[in-house]
């Protein structure tokens, strides 16, 4: 079970986290309260014992990626990247191509966006993402926004057999403490995603829920 702690914006976090028993942390380089400048992440992601372990959140273009910004990331050690906007199988080759592991990111709201999602699977024939990321609909904003994703719908799809043909699903959306072993259980992911849920404020996490999350996590999984 991956624990993928995301929108951090300082070193001491990252590192906490790591520490606490997150396998992964997040540098958004995409919008909202939590966007970091592309100097700053790579900082961050410098500071870490192991920069392989950030994931840094960037937007596809017309199905392109900046190529700066991903060589940049190269440098300091980033290999995971998770894509939000316009993703093709242009884009998924470009990742592949740079060294790069994608998270393809899709909001989870009804039988609809399943089927969009889907579908868009099939279109990136062999160039398949390494997971997906299965988070809420939130109409102009890119996570951490605590709402939970449609977790009925994604059951609805495991039980339809789709799942079982896609990347691996990492579960986003509201996820805290005290709900992601109902997730766990209800969803059975594998891994999962948490922002708002251990935070103090926007940006600056709280490390007793963080710990508290790691600890729910674990306990559900063995």
């Amino acid at each position: 079970m991956v624990i993928k702690i995301c929108g951090l914006t300082n070193a001491a976090d990252a590192r906490f986290a790591l520490d606490a028993g997150a396998d992964w942390v997040g540098l958004n380089l995409v919008a909202g309260p939590r966007k970091l400048p592309l100097d700053e992440a790579v900082r961050i992601a410098k500071n870490l014992d192991d920069p392989s372990r950030a994931v840094a959140l960037v937007r596809a273009t017309a199905g392109h990626v900046n190529d700066t910004e991903l060589s940049t990331l190269t440098d300091c050690g980033v290999r995971r990247v998770q894509l939000y906007g316009d993703v093709s199988a242009t884009t998924i080759d470009q990742i592949k191509q740079a060294g790069f592991d994608a998270i393809v990111v899709r909001a989870i709201s009804g039988d609809a966006s399943i089927t969009e999602l889907d579908e868009l699977l099939k279109t990136l024939g062999d160039l398949q993402p390494a997971h997906l990321l299965l988070d809420a609909h939130a109409p102009g904003k890119q996570g951490g926004t605590g709402r939970r994703a449609d977790w009925n719908a994604i059951r609805k799809a495991q039980g339809a057999g789709l799942l079982s043909a896609w990347p691996p699903v990492l579960l986003a959306g509201g996820l805290t403490p005290d709900n992601v072993a109902d997730a766990i259980k209800s969803v059975t992911p594998a891994g999962v995603d948490v922002s708002s849920g251990v935070e103090a404020s926007p940006g600056k996490k709280d490390h007793v829920k963080v710990l508290a999350f790691v600890d729910a996590v674990r306990s559900a999984t063995t």
